[in-house]
């Protein structure tokens, strides 16, 4: 018997290389903001009481400005950054829920910053690599079950 969701038979398999290429750069990318967030949000006291040791006055103020979220910033951005590894987890095995998964997280990962700290600077960089991985995932959409 045919799976459903496989590809017609005159249609050729599928280069999974591009799916697999942004599922390694997912790979990293999630498994250090989850690092770095869960050890920001586990030393948040030790960094806020040190900021005078940070040598740049702009990267102070920026510090700064990102410390002002809370511990419970970090904690949420480590949360969600897990779940964005797991999505990929999940694409990796061409499971729907993956992709699901990590595009929710992503763009929660893009709101958080504007929610939790006032005056926040949106980095155009990141609202154009986060839709281009959304949309490079989602050409993959069809060949996932």
């Amino acid at each position: 018997m045919e799976n459903s969701q496989q590809s017609p038979p005159n249609e050729p398999a599928p280069n999974l290389a591009f799916l697999k290429v942004l599922c390694v750069l997912t790979f990293i990318g999630s498994g250090l903001g989850f690092i770095s967030y869960g050890g920001i949000g586990l030393l948040f006291d030790f960094i806020t009481q040190n900021l005078s040791l940070i040598p740049d006055e702009q990267n102070r103020d920026l510090v700064e400005l990102t410390l002002s979220a809370g511990r419970l910033f970090f904690y949420l951005n480590t949360l969600l950054y897990g779940f964005s590894f797991t999505g990929a987890l999940y694409l990796w095995k061409l499971k729907k829920t993956g992709f699901h998964l990590y595009t929710l997280s992503q763009l929660l990962l893009l709101i958080l910053p504007l929610a939790f700290i006032k005056g926040y600077p949106m980095p155009g960089l990141t609202i154009f690599l986060t839709i281009l991985f959304v949309l490079g995932y989602g050409g993959y959409l069809k060949y996932m079950k």
